[in-house]
C-alpha cells in the first residue's frame, strides 16, 4: 500500500484494497486497517464486531469523503434551440397515419408530405428524424422532407450529419420537383379516369374487378391510379369496390384496393384546416 509523504496511505489505494476484499470475501481476508485521521477515528470510535460491518462501515465513510472531493466539471455549451416556427405540427392522429402508411401503402407518402405542406402544417418533432432518415438518399424528397420540418429540420441535420441528404443535387428542376406529386406508371387506357367523374371510375373499377377483367397482374398499375385518382372520387370508389362480387377471383385485389381507398381519403381529411 502506497503512502503520501507524510506516512499516511492514500485514500485511492485503501478504497482499492478494500474493494479487494470485498470481492474476496471478508472470510478469506480481513479489512485494511483505516488511513490515520477520520477514517481511524470511525473505527475506534464505533467498533463493530464482524469484519464485514466493518468493511461496510470504512466503505460507507470513504464514498462520502470521496464524493465530498468531487469538483464540478466546466459547464458545458448550451445547444442554441432552432428558429422558431410559426406553423401548426401536424396531429398526433396524423403521426400514426405516417407509421401505418410507410408500411402499408408507401406509395401514399409523397402525397401526404405534400398535404402537410399545403395545409401550412410542419412535421410533428418525433417524426422529423424518421422522415429526414428515411429519404436521405433521395434529394427530392429529402428537400420536401426539410421544408416540411422547418427550421428544426436543418438544426437536426446540423447536430446529427447521419440526416442529411448523401444524394447528389441535380443542376435544374429541384424546386418544381420538390412542390410536385410524381407521376406514377399507369396503362393509357386508364389515364382518362384519373380526371374522370366519381361515378365513372366506381364503375369502371368495380365492374372490371366483379368480371376479373382486373386481376392479380393489374394489381401495381391499379394501385397507382387508386393513389393518384382525383381524391374528389375516393368516397364514391372506396364504396363502390365494396360491392364486388364475393365470388370474384379479384375479390382479394378488391379488398386491397378498397383498403388503399380508405388510408388515402382518411390522411387527406385529418389534415384539413379546421
Amino acid at each position: 500500500m502506497s503512502s503520501t509523504a507524510d506516512g499516511t496511505t492514500r485514500l485511492d489505494d485503501y478504497w482499492e484494497q478494500m474493494v479487494t476484499v470485498a470481492l474476496l470475501g471478508t472470510d478469506r481476508r480481513e479489512p485494511p486497517v483505516p488511513p490515520t485521521g477520520g477514517l481511524a477515528d470511525l473505527a475506534a470510535d464505533d467498533p463493530l464486531p464482524t469484519a464485514s460491518q466493518r468493511l461496510l462501515q470504512q466503505m460507507a465513510a470513504c464514498t462520502t469523503v470521496r464524493r465530498a472531493g468531487v469538483l464540478p466539471a466546466p459547464p458545458a455549451a448550451l445547444i442554441a434551440a432552432p428558429a422558431p416556427d410559426p406553423r401548426p405540427v401536424t396531429p398526433p392522429s396524423a403521426t400514426a397515419t405516417w407509421r401505418r402508411l410507410v408500411i402499408d401503402w408507401p406509395v401514399l407518402e409523397d402525397e401526404w408530405v405534400l398535404a402537410v405542406l399545403a395545409t401550412g402544417r410542419r412535421l410533428a418533432p418525433e417524426l422529423v428524424p424518421p422522415v429526414l432518415g428515411r429519404h436521405r438518399t433521395d434529394v427530392v424528397r429529402h428537400e420536401r422532407a426539410l421544408l416540411a420540418a422547418g427550421p428544426l429540420g436543418a438544426w437536426m441535420v446540423e447536430w446529427s450529419p447521419r440526416l442529411a441528404c448523401t444524394g447528389r443535387r441535380p443542376t435544374s428542376g429541384l424546386e418544381l420537383a420538390v412542390h410536385h406529386l410524381p407521376e406514377l406508371p399507369i396503362v393509357p387506357e386508364l389515364l382518362p379516369l384519373l380526371e374522370a367523374p366519381a361515378d365513372q371510375v366506381a364503375r369502371t373499377l368495380a365492374t372490371g374487378l366483379s368480371k376479373a377483367t382486373f386481376n392479380a397482374g393489374h394489381r401495381a398499375v391499379l394501385i397507382n391510379l387508386v393513389a393518384r385518382v382525383n381524391p374528389s372520387s375516393l368516397p364514391a370508389v372506396g364504396a363502390a369496390l365494396n360491392s364486388v362480387d364475393a365470388l370474384s377471383p379479384s375479390v382479394g385485389l378488391a379488398y386491397a384496393l378498397t383498403e388503399l381507398v380508405h388510408l388515402r381519403h382518411h390522411m387527406l381529411t385529418e389534415l384539413e384546416p379546421a
